[in-house]
This record gives C-alpha cells, sequence and structure tokens, in this order.
C-alpha cells in the first residue's frame, strides 16, 4: 500500500521506447517523402540534352588568310566555346586529368555520391570549404544555368545527375561536361580552353598542361597563372598529385610533368587586332551578313571564314603605312585598297586610321582629282575616239566660261595627245575630251568600270541637283578609294569583278565548304568581251608613260630592278578650291597582277576634312604605293598586259617623254 502523496513513475524503458517509435516514424516520413519527392522529380524534371544545349552555344568565328593561316577570332560577347564531337578528339592525360580533379570515380558511380553530398551539407552548414558535385551534376548545374546556393537545387541536381546516368551513356555525359565547363579567359568547353592557354587542339594536350587546364574549372580566375601563379601552382599540383593517387600516371611520369607556360591571358582573342585589321573583320562581316550567314549563325556553327587578304600583303600594307605615318601629323589618313584583276579578291586593305574602331577612310567619299581622267578616255573609245586623238591642253584656257590651269604640260600644248595629257597632267585636254563626247558618257565609263553609282549614302559622280558637269574630268566629284581601285582593276583586262572580301565558308567540325564566294567577272565595257578588253587594252596604253610607271620601275626613284608592265595615275584634289592646298592626295596604278589605289588626306577630331599637309600631299602616297607594289611583285613572276586591238586614231602624233618624266618637278593634280 502506499499513501496518496506516493507519486507513480512510468517506466524508463516503456518512455524511450516512445520516442524511438516517433523517431523512426519521423525519419521513415522523411524518407518516404524523399523517396516520392525524388521519383516525381525523376519523372517530371527533363535532362538539359546536350545536343541541344551544343546548338545553343556561341562559338568564336575564325577568320582565316588566304593562305589559311589565322588573322583573328571573334568572339561572342559571353565568351568562345567550341564543341567537341567526340571523346577522341581530347587527348588522354585531358580525360584523365579531369577525372582526377573533379570525379574520379565517374565511371562507376549513379550520377551522384552520397559521401560527397554529406560533405556538401556540412560544408553549407558550417560555411568551411569543400563540395560533393559529381562530374554529371556539375554538367546540369552549368547547363541549366542554376547555380543558387540551397537545398532545393542541389536535390534537383541529384535527381537530374541520377536520371542522366540511366538515360546516358557515360562517354556522352563526359563529352557534354567537357563542352560545358568553363575554364576561364572567356574560353567555354576544352577546345577553346586549349587554344586559349596554349594555342593547341585539345587532342595535342599533354599530362602537364592537362593538370593546369582540369584545376581551372574550381576557380576560373584565381587559378589562372597569369593572374596568381602561387595559386595556380598550388591547383596545378593537387591535380597532378591526383592523377598520380588515381594512377593515372606513374612516379616516374608524375616527377617528369612540370607547371607549363601559358599564353597572354586573352592573346587568342585577337585584341592585339589592328586597325585596319578591324575594318577588314567589318567588310567581311557584312559581306557574310548580305550572303545570308548573320552574325548569330556563325557564332552558333563556329565557322572558319577563309578570307581573300592576302597575309604578306596586309603586313606590308600596314607596315608601309606606319613607317610613312611615324613623322606625320596624328590627323592624316592614308588609305589602301589593292584588288586582283578577274577575281576581285581584295588582297589587302588598309582603312587609313590607326585606331580600333575608328572610321574607314577606304571607303569614304573623297575627290579622286586626276585618277578618273582614264575612264575620260574610256568613254572616247567607247565612241570610237583612239588615244592618237590629239585635243587643245593649253593652259590657262576659257571652257564653258570658267578658266582652267594645268598642273603639267603637253609637249605641244595645242596638239596635246590623250597619252601626252595623260603623262603630263594636262587638265585643259581632258576637259575638252570631256566636252567632245560627253560628261554624262565619262560617267557611264566609269560605271561600266565597276565605280559605285553612289558613296556615303549619295550619288557618285555628279552635282547635287543630278546634272554631270565637265568637271567629272578634274575629279572633283567623291568616288571611294575602293572604288578607284575596282575600276583600275577593270583597266587590266576589261572584265568587270565585284570587290569581294570572303572566299569561302567553312564547316568547323568536318572542314567541309558550306559556300563558295567566287564571282563570274562581266564585260565591263560592252556586251562583248573582246570588245571590252580592246576599250581597257587601249586605255591601259595611254596610262603607261605615266609617273606610277617611273616608281614601279626606274631604280634611280627606287624602283624595281626588272621592268614590269604598269600602268596608272596620279591626282590631286584641292581644298577649297585653292591651288596650294590639298584635300585628297591620289597614287593609283595597276599590273596584270594587282591593282592598288592609295589615298591620302586628312581631317580633324570630327572627321571634318583639312588641308593635307605640303610635304605629304605628293610624296606619301607615291612612297606606300611604291613600297606595296614592290613587296607585292618582287616574289612573283613578270606578267604582260593582254594583247589588244588598237581603237580609232592610235599613233602618236609627237615625241612622248620617258614614263614620269612630264610629271617630274610638278604637283601632279
Amino acid at each position: 500500500m502506499h499513501d496518496e502523496s506516493t507519486v507513480v513513475l512510468p517506466k524508463v524503458g516503456s518512455r524511450w521506447r516512445r520516442v524511438r517509435r516517433i523517431c523512426l516514424a519521423v525519419v521513415g516520413g522523411l524518407v518516404l517523402a524523399g523517396v516520392g519527392a525524388f521519383g516525381i522529380g525523376y519523372l517530371a524534371w527533363e535532362v538539359p540534352d546536350p545536343q541541344q544545349v551544343a546548338a545553343e552555344t556561341q562559338q568564336s568565328i575564325v577568320l582565316k588568310y588566304t593562305d589559311g593561316s589565322e588573322m583573328m577570332r571573334i568572339v561572342p560577347e559571353s565568351g568562345n566555346r567550341i564543341v567537341i564531337q567526340d571523346l577522341g578528339e581530347v587527348s588522354g592525360p585531358m580525360r584523365q586529368a579531369t577525372l582526377a580533379a573533379e570525379d574520379a570515380s565517374f565511371y562507376t558511380n549513379g550520377g551522384f555520391d552520397f559521401t560527397g553530398i554529406v560533405r556538401a551539407v556540412f560544408a553549407q552548414l558550417t560555411g568551411s570549404a569543400g563540395g560533393g558535385s559529381t562530374l554529371t551534376q556539375q554538367y546540369i548545374k552549368l547547363a541549366t544555368g542554376d547555380d543558387e546556393h540551397s537545398y532545393a537545387r542541389k536535390f534537383k541536381e541529384i535527381v537530374l545527375a541520377f536520371k542522366m546516368t540511366n538515360e546516358q551513356p557515360k562517354d556522352e555525359i563526359f563529352k557534354a561536361y567537357l563542352n560545358t565547363a568553363y575554364y576561364g579567359r572567356g574560353a567555354w568547353g576544352v577546345h577553346a580552353a586549349a587554344n586559349a592557354y596554349f594555342g593547341k587542339l585539345p587532342r595535342d594536350l599533354n599530362a602537364s598542361e592537362a593538370a593546369l587546364l582540369a584545376g581551372m574549372v574550381q576557380k576560373p580566375s584565381e587559378n589562372d597563372p597569369r593572374v596568381d601563379a602561387d595559386q595556380a601552382n598550388w591547383r596545378w599540383t593537387y591535380v597532378a598529385d591526383q592523377m598520380l593517387a588515381n594512377r593515372m600516371v606513374d612516379p616516374g611520369q608524375r616527377a617528369a610533368m612540370r607547371m607549363p607556360e601559358t599564353r597572354e591571358r586573352f592573346a587568342w582573342r585577337g585584341e592585339e587586332m589592328s586597325g585596319p585589321l578591324f575594318h577588314v573583320r567589318e567588310r567581311v562581316l557584312q559581306e557574310l551578313e548580305q550572303a545570308g550567314f548573320s552574325a548569330q549563325n556563325l557564332h552558333q556553327n563556329g565557322n572558319t571564314v577563309i578570307t581573300t587578304i592576302d597575309r604578306d600583303a596586309q603586313r606590308v600594307a600596314e607596315s608601309a603605312m606606319a613607317a610613312e605615318a611615324a613623322d606625320e601629323p596624328e590627323n592624316l589618313r592614308t588609305a589602301l585598297v589593292a584588288i586582283e584583276p578577274g577575281t576581285g579578291a581584295v588582297r589587302a586593305y588598309h582603312s587609313g586610321d590607326r585606331q580600333i574602331g575608328g572610321f574607314d577612310w577606304a571607303k569614304a567619299a573623297q575627290p579622286p582629282g586626276s585618277t578618273i581622267q582614264p575612264f575620260v578616255v574610256a568613254a572616247g573609245l567607247m565612241e570610237g575616239y583612239g588615244i592618237g586623238e590629239v585635243y587643245n591642253g593649253q593652259s590657262p584656257q576659257e571652257i564653258y566660261g570658267a578658266t582652267y590651269r594645268n598642273t603639267g604640260a603637253c609637249p605641244d600644248l595645242s596638239t596635246c595627245s590623250v597619252r601626252a595629257a595623260m603623262s603630263g597632267s594636262a587638265e585643259t585636254a581632258f576637259l575638252n575630251m570631256t566636252t567632245k563626247f560627253g560628261p554624262e558618257k565619262v560617267r557611264d565609263a566609269a560605271l561600266q568600270a565597276g565605280i559605285s553609282p553612289t558613296v556615303g549614302g549619295k550619288p557618285s559622280m555628279q552635282e547635287r541637283d543630278g546634272e554631270v558637269g565637265i568637271r567629272i574630268a578634274m575629279g572633283d566629284y567623291p568616288v571611294s578609294t575602293v572604288d578607284i581601285a575596282r575600276g583600275y582593276a577593270t583597266l587590266a583586262d576589261g572584265m568587270r569583278s565585284q570587290p569581294h572580301f570572303v572566299q569561302k565558308v567553312l564547316d568547323s567540325n568536318t572542314g567541309d565548304e558550306l559556300a563558295d564566294f567566287a564571282t563570274e567577272p562581266e564585260s565591263a565595257f560592252s556586251d562583248e568581251p573582246e570588245e571590252s578588253k580592246d576599250i581597257a587594252g587601249n586605255v591601259t596604253e595611254s596610262m603607261r608613260q605615266s609617273y606610277p610607271s617611273a616608281l614601279l620601275n626606274d631604280p634611280a626613284l627606287g624602283g624595281l630592278a626588272t621592268e614590269r608592265p604598269v600602268a596608272g595615275n596620279n591626282g590631286i584634289a584641292q581644298f577649297g578650291g585653292s591651288p596650294d592646298k590639298t584635300l585628297t592626295s591620289w597614287t593609283a596604278g595597276f599590273t596584270p597582277q594587282i591593282a592598288v589605289a592609295v589615298s591620302v588626306s586628312a581631317s580633324d577630331e570630327k572627321g571634318q576634312p583639312q588641308p593635307v599637309p605640303g610635304s605629304s600631299s605628293s610624296t606619301m602616297g607615291n612612297r606606300v604605293w611604291q613600297q606595296f607594289m614592290k613587296a607585292y611583285l618582287e616574289p612573283r613572276p613578270s606578267q604582260e598586259f593582254m594583247p589588244f586591238n588598237p581603237i580609232g586614231n592610235y599613233s602618236e602624233p609627237n615625241p612622248l617623254p620617258a614614263p614620269g618624266e612630264a610629271m617630274l618637278g610638278t604637283t601632279p593634280r
């Protein structure tokens, strides 16, 4: 018996059994809920399709010179990514280093690692370093772009990694990871990374290089040797040691591994690009866009574009410009365009601006001076007037109520032949030719040669009211440097070709040709090609005594030791009508292999025209043209101009001076 103050306590074992049952029920409920959620997620969530991810990938567009050497890469704003199609494109050491650094049990785990998950949960709870993501989980995170630090995101990542492992071969998952991982330096995927760090293809990476790249994914900036050498060395050592620990290299191979030297951080992106190459890039992209290849599609496919630019010719153009401009004012704009006759291929292009993203002076509207006069001759030939015809070349001379003066002279001013007028820069003779043939006929001949009907968005070679005056013969109406080069290329063979910067577009994976941009030339001055060639041949003959011929062939002037067939002309357009100030100075000429036009102008900070400094107005363009032509032609065999039939009066009435003699000591116009 017990009294009322006695308390009866429950048995201890009974109480703990109840607690245990409650805990087991809670745990069981959580497990069932987790399994249920896992099952629902497995059925509801879709694994990111590696092929779809690749299809939406932005890759670099590779531009190459005509010889196949790389010119530059056009990197998308999101960074560079080039997709591999097969694991065989990646070296064994790179694959092994990736597994050693990220997931050594990749080929045996189920897409996630339970021990790693516990380690990751502990790290998140304590705020310590550490992670537990398998390689498959990392692909899921990269492909979805979901990097939120939450248990919900981690749970979904595990479910999708498990599902992906059940649905796809391990090699496909590994390839998807290698295509998706970010390695720093704007390089997405192992292909871009191999180039960004070592200038190599991924199949050529050795064990030392592979250890560095595999270690980059963890911390793409801090692990970069060009950012933090100590941290990079620590990470590289860790990966190399993991390769040894997982028997991917033997002790001897590990001992032979060394921290590799990498490229400058962004050398592969083409950021050392010059101002002229920037405009080559812009012209290439514009041409591709017009042909149906948008920048978006090119980036998506990572296409390779073979340009028409000759690497050596482009370098000569840039070096010649740089040498001549070294002691000249910063506001001097010297543009050069070199076009191959018969094909229209642009072999060299200098925009005249030294700054990347500056103005493209090669396509700017500028008055061509006397370089337009060969098309006056062509207009006469189209009407049957030969180059033996004579015209009044006296100076000063009143024509249509205005007084004109020559900057050069003919041997006989009253009977100035076309050849003599061309070599002597007798503008009054060309004005009289234009009066006889008609200014509209001159403009038409220039258009037939390929001079664009518009320049700078406005009609070319005419007044604002649309009228064409006789001053077209003086070169007062603006055209572009590209126009003159194209027109002179037409004179080389009588066939008009469309200038183009793109040779072909290639598939980035197979190298197969997707499009060829070669164009068929057209008969320029007549529907009959032979007649057009005769007209061009007669014009060319009239230009062979000009100053550019002396520049190229006279050793005393720095010309070639072996004479080459060449035709050309010089020109100066006056600034504000002042004979003492130059707006634009020109040197243009051609051989059967190349037509080159050089223009020299000046502008202020706002791009407004300024007078060309006196020392540069008549000499700089000559020197640049000469240097370029010599370098371009010296390694090439000499070619003769095409044979032609004389048109009309062909015979020369007076003895002609030696090439360029009438120009020496005078200012060409």
